[in-house]
């Protein structure tokens, strides 16, 4: 990818943070340009302490690279990326994204409609072509609830037809309450109004919940459909299962309880606290049992039991 010398003069600012990454940084990265079409980029990758080849993909791909020396969680190595750049625009994606050209263009046509507007996120669609829920709502916690004991047996039930906003006319740019951090585009003066992501989500929930504090503070978020993008699900947790699903349940209590500091339904926390654990305990016994039980439990290559 080519970008600016002078990163002063670049409208984006790409951050893609990696953990053992190595199998899926080239092809994002390659994808940047024709994606941006005429819009100059500013890229850097900050690597959570691979110990594959990611941070020399990443350099022989030209762009900057920020080393961490421990695993400093998601949230903490895009802001660490965000201070590393100055473009008004942040395009922050994970690196087991593609996007198709034109992706970004569109993204900033429609964020730069609207000053109000803080955050775009594309249509992301899995490997297959099937679609990847993007441009939810945030869940009550009845909708929550059912979404998460039903939802592995039942995809289409009532509450996570809600969640994923069914409904919603999906051919046009629309209002959403939160969209997907594969890949988001965000007004750099939005980051810096609500300080960034939170850095105590070291994993899951952070999008949900900076688009939280974007709506709090007048912010807009918005799906647009127009703008695609190929999302190769878990492709940063193939390694780590478990703490896949662990982080995942110990961010979905910080959101409630971020959500609900001002409402009487935050004194629920510890019953939520209580089902969180025993469904985190539930999917990590089917992954355990899924890794035991599969040839790629005997080549070494696992794929991590959605949470």
């Amino acid at each position: 990818m080519s970008r600016p010398a002078d990163s002063s003069v670049a409208e984006i600012a790409v951050v893609i943070v990696t953990y053992q990454s190595a199998a899926d940084l080239s092809a994002c990265v390659g994808s940047l340009a024709a994606a941006a079409g005429p819009h100059p980029l500013e890229a850097v990758v900050v690597d959570n302490a691979s110990r594959d080849e990611s941070v020399e993909i990443a350099r022989d791909l030209g762009v900057k690279v920020i080393e961490n020396h421990t695993n400093e969680g998601l949230s903490r190595a895009i802001n660490r990326g965000v201070a590393a750049t100055s473009a008004p625009w942040l395009l922050v994606a994970n690196p087991d994204t593609r996007l198709a050209p034109g992706a970004v263009t569109r993204l900033l046509e429609t964020g730069a409609a609207d000053e109000r507007i803080g955050c775009v996120g594309p249509r992301l669609l899995n490997p297959d072509g099937s679609r990847y829920p993007t441009g939810r709502r945030f869940p009550s916690l009845l909708v929550g609830s059912v979404h998460a004991v039903v939802a592995p047996f039942w995809p289409t039930n009532p509450a996570t037809r809600r969640y994923h906003m069914v409904e919603v006319d999906r051919h046009a740019p629309v209002e959403v309450d939160w969209v997907s951090g594969a890949c988001m585009l965000i007004r750099r003066s939005a980051f810096e109004a609500v300080g960034g992501f939170d850095p105590a989500y070291f994993m899951y929930f952070e999008e949900m919940d900076f688009c939280l504090r974007l709506a709090r503070t007048g912010w807009r978020v918005i799906f647009d459909p127009l703008a695609t993008v190929e999302h190769t699900v878990g492709g940063s947790t193939r390694s780590a299962p478990y703490r896949k699903v662990v982080n995942h349940h110990r961010s979905a209590l910080r959101f409630y309880c971020r959500r609900y500091a001002h409402d009487p339904r935050l004194l629920l926390a510890p019953v939520v606290a209580v089902s969180l654990l025993l469904r985190a305990l539930a999917s990590i016994g089917r992954t355990w049992v899924g890794r035991r039980g599969t040839p790629s439990h005997q080549s070494g290559t696992h794929a991590p039991t959605d949470a």
